[in-house]
């Protein structure tokens, strides 16, 4: 009776559905949080702003300032987008590889397929972490590569960069969402929980978090534990990005802060799952030549 009662608890906060889901916004958009993002809707940003959207469990986008992306495709097992102004970055922590997310940049088409971090801009994809795969699924590059299309696919070996505020912002907001999750997992027992990876509001944060269906370490060194799991928190380095962009304790070089990035959402959390079968189950160097594709693989 009491799993059973505990169980309605926890789906009040878990269902749904489809990509699109405002997580959090900071200074001007023309979304609000808690805000589902309808196919075909633009999603924009003015100077200073800056927002983030769920896509499958486990992957977000955060868009820079002044910038504007539109998403292509909500059905969770076919995510695509258009990055149509400006930067913005996707985070994935956990991928379904028969999922791909697709983004669109320019004339650029690129697939999705790994854990990591990924900036899109100007018809520009570069990996800082993770593996990225051409739409026609014939190349792929890793970290450290930069892809564009000139006729064909091209691709330059880029060098260590201060990170943007864009990154800043990014990395900030996985450290929060993480201590999101370190503070629900240990209160859920885990035979109530669910199989599949899935989406949580967090009512003393204010966003949704991610619930993996084990542990994970996200691309910015963050962890992600599973219903039942007790943290055990390392003591933190410090990193710093300079004196215009915000400073953070954090376990990676990538940018950072204490989480606290403005905004909360807060108020009664629209129910999320999101599992790619849609079931209710749980909120859950330059290379000139066209034929020699330098840094990536077949």
């Amino acid at each position: 009776m009491g799993s059973t009662f505990l169980a309605l608890i926890l789906m009040q906060y878990v269902v749904s559905v489809k990509a699109g889901l405002v997580n959090h916004v900071q200074g001007t958009a023309n979304v609000a949080e808690m805000e589902q993002v309808r196919r075909g809707d633009p999603i924009s940003t003015s100077q200073g702003g800056y927002a983030e959207v769920l896509l499958t469990p486990g992957s977000f986008l955060r868009i820079g300032e002044s910038s504007a992306v539109v998403l292509d495709g909500v059905e969770l097992e076919s995510v695509s987008l258009s990055v149509i102004k400006g930067p913005a970055v996707i985070e994935v922590i956990d991928i379904n590889k028969k999922f791909p997310i697709q983004v669109t940049t320019g004339d650029l088409k690129m697939n999705i397929v790994a854990a990591g971090i990924y900036r899109f801009e100007n018809g520009v994809a570069t990996v800082l972490d993770g593996k990225l795969q051409t739409a026609n699924s014939k190349l792929s590059y890793e970290k450290g590569w930069q892809v564009f299309f000139k006729d064909s696919y091209r691709a330059r070996k880029i060098g260590k960069a201060l990170p943007s505020d864009l990154d800043v912002y990014s990395q900030i907001r996985s450290q929060t969402i993480a201590r999101a999750n370190a503070t629900l997992v240990a209160s859920i027992n885990p035979s109530i929980g669910f199989s599949d990876p899935y989406w949580l509001f967090s009512r003393a944060f204010g966003y949704y978090t991610f619930i993996p269906h084990g542990n994970f370490r996200s691309p910015y060194g963050y962890h992600y534990y599973r219903p039942g799991h007790v943290e055990r928190r390392p003591t933190p380095t410090t990193y710093s990005t300079g004196s215009n962009t915000p400073s953070v304790s954090a376990p990676v070089s990538s940018g950072g802060d204490s989480g606290n990035s403005g905004g909360g959402g807060g108020g009664a959390a629209p129910v999320v799952v999101s599992t790619p079968s849609g079931e209710r189950s749980a909120p859950a160097v330059y290379i000139e030549s066209k034929s020699t594709p330098v840094g990536a693989t077949q």
